[in-house]
Formats: C-alpha cells, structure tokens, sequence
C-alpha cells in the first residue's frame, strides 16, 4: 500500500487496513473521538458488514481491533478506507476534508481500472406456506426479544447486575439483521393477507414495522 500522511502524521497500515489510532493522532487525540468509540457505533458496524458483504472472501476484515500479543506496534484499531474516511467524518466535516484529500493525492499516481462489483448471487427455494410462517415468527421472536433487552437493560444497570451489558448488546446488536431480514419476509410473503385466526397473523407486526424508526416498534412485550 502507499504511504498516507494526515497533517504530517504517518499513517501505519496493516493487512490492507489503515491505523485509526494514528487518525485518532493526527486529529488532535481528542477522547471522544477514540476509535474504540467510532469501532462500536451502531451506523459503523452495519457499514463494516456492508463492505464485508461485497467482498470475494469472508476473511478480509472492513475493521478488526487488535488487542495484546508481544508486537505493541499492531495494537490497536485498523479499518478499510472506507471506514477511515467514515471515521474521519465522525470527527469533523473539516477532518473529513483533510483525509479524503489525502487519499486523492495519495492514488492520483495510481491510476487503475475500476471493477464494476459482480452481482449478487441468486437462489431460487420453495418454501411451504408454513414454513415461511415459522420464518416470520422467528423474525417476531428476535425482535420482541431485543425490544425486552432494551427496557430491561436500564433496570439491571440499576441494581448493577453483571447482565447490564449483555442485555444492552443483546438489545442492540441485532438491529441490522431484523431491518434486513424484514425486507427479505415482506418480498416473500407479500402474497398471504393477515389472518388473526391462522399463524398469518404475525403479518401485522412484519406490516407495521418501521425500518426507519428509532424507538420501539411492538406494543407488546
């Protein structure tokens, strides 16, 4: 990889990645803008599986943390450029303007045909009616459960149960699959009316849920 400069801070790299905590430098090392921060930031976690998503192989990493071993020197956060002009971002507009004209300069000596990406495979699958009933209520199911985690975590953080964190990433951590998940159901079923009678009745909740909304989508827990 070429060598990146920000402001006169060297850039490390490593396994095609770039250090955020040399980043993290070159912006001032302001706390708030640690990279362990950006690196659990719900919006970042679904940008890093985006990217992963488009890659040829699962074992190119769009960010990893590298944490102890003997080489302090690989320690820390390292993201894809991507990620990095994300980061960058995150910080500041006028940080973000900084990095990406750095990573002009750095590739307007490397001039490279651009890949078109290869389009997705696809499957085709016959499902029986029941079985993608069981597939919405399982969509229901992770949802409700999330939704739980959420109203509970405040509660355990109270007490200073040792469960506070784990229900707090169980509450959270799956937001992107339901939102995905919940467009694949939708196309699938679209067909099949709402029954309250029948196991169709899960439609309603499939139907009612907002991907766009923050707060909570079921009135009941």
């Amino acid at each position: 990889m070429t060598n990146l400069s920000i402001l006169n801070q060297s850039i490390r790299t490593l396994d095609n990645l770039y250090s955020l905590n040399d980043l993290h430098l070159a912006s001032g090392n302001d706390p708030k803008h640690r990279p362990s921060l950006f690196a659990r930031n719900e919006q970042t976690k679904e940008l890093a599986k985006e990217i992963e998503n488009e890659r040829s192989t699962k074992t190119i990493f769009a960010i990893k943390t590298i944490r102890g071993g003997k080489d302090i020197s690989i320690q820390g956060t390292w993201a894809c450029e991507e990620l990095v002009l994300s980061y960058a971002t995150w910080i500041s507009p006028k940080f973000h303007l900084v990095v990406l004209r750095a990573f002009l300069a750095m590739h307007r000596n490397e001039p490279k045909q651009l890949a078109l990406p290869e389009p997705e495979k696809k499957f085709t699958f016959e499902f029986t009616e029941h079985e993608l009933q069981q597939l919405s209520w399982s969509w229901f199911a992770l949802l409700r459960c999330t939704e739980m985690c959420r109203v509970l975590e405040p509660a355990l953080r109270q007490i200073g149960s040792s469960y506070a964190a784990t229900v707090r990433d169980l509450g959270r951590e799956y937001a992107y699959s339901i939102r995905q998940s919940h467009h694949t159901l939708s196309r699938i079923t679209e067909q099949f009316q709402a029954d309250q009678i029948t196991n169709w009745r899960v439609l309603r909740h499939l139907r009612n849920y907002d991907p766009k909304k923050i707060g909570f989508q079921l009135d009941i827990l």
